[in-house]
C-alpha cells in the first residue's frame, strides 16, 4: 500500500530539502523509516503519485517553500494532519468497543497461545500509543524530519524565525 508523508525539512533551497529528505530515508544498514520498504524511486522523484501536490509548480520539483505559498503550506499540513486525527480517531472507536478489554488482554496473555482477536487488540493499543506520543508511523500523515518527530510545536519555532527555510516535501512510501 501506498502512503504520502509530508515531510517538514529546514534547508537553505529546495534542492538541499530533497537531498536531505533523500539522505534521510534512504537504505542505510537500517530503514528508516522501519515501516516502509521504500526504496529510492528517486528517478521518478520523491512525490510518486502524488507528484503535483503543490498546484501551479513545477511538477518536477515537488517542493514547497512555506514562505512562497503559506496558504497552500497550512492547508496540505492541515489535510495530511487530519489523516492522522482520523487513525486515532478510528482506534480509540475500536478501543472503546465492548469486546476490547484491555485487563482482560493483560491478564490472560499467554505466549504460548495464538489468540487473533487479542493480537488485533493488541495491534490496535499499540498503533493509538505510537500516533499520540508523535511516533513516526504510516499514519502519521506529517512528520518534521528535521526534528525526528510527528509533532508540529518544532516545525513551528523555526517557522517564526526562519520562515524562508521550512520545506515541504511530499513522499510516496509503500508498506
Amino acid at each position: 500500500m501506498h502512503t504520502c508523508q509530508i515531510m517538514l525539512i529546514e534547508a537553505d533551497s529546495a534542492e538541499e530539502a530533497i537531498d536531505y529528505a533523500k539522505s534521510t530515508i534512504t537504505y542505510a544498514e537500517e530503514r528508516y523509516p522501519a515501516w516502509s520498504d521504500w526504496h529510492g524511486g528517486l528517478g521518478e522523484g520523491l512525490a510518486g503519485r502524488w507528484s503535483g501536490l503543490f498546484q501551479g509548480w513545477d511538477e518536477n520539483q515537488d517542493v514547497l517553500c512555506y514562505t512562497e505559498n503559506p496558504a497552500l503550506a497550512e492547508d496540505i499540513i492541515k489535510e495530511f494532519v487530519s489523516y492522522r486525527t482520523g487513525e486515532i480517531n478510528r482506534s480509540l472507536e475500536q478501543i472503546m468497543a465492548e469486546d476490547f478489554d484491555i485487563k482482560k488482554l493483560v491478564v490472560e496473555y499467554n505466549p504460548e497461545k495464538a489468540d487473533y482477536g487479542s493480537q488485533m487488540n493488541a495491534w490496535t493499543l499499540a498503533r493509538l500509543g505510537k500516533l499520540l506520543s508523535n511516533y513516526w508511523t504510516s499514519d502519521t500523515g506529517v512528520y518534521d524530519l528535521t526534528a525526528h518527530t510527528a509533532n508540529l510545536e518544532f516545525f513551528r519555532e523555526r517557522l517564526a524565525k526562519e520562515p524562508h527555510r521550512q520545506y515541504l516535501v511530499p513522499i510516496d512510501f509503500h508498506f
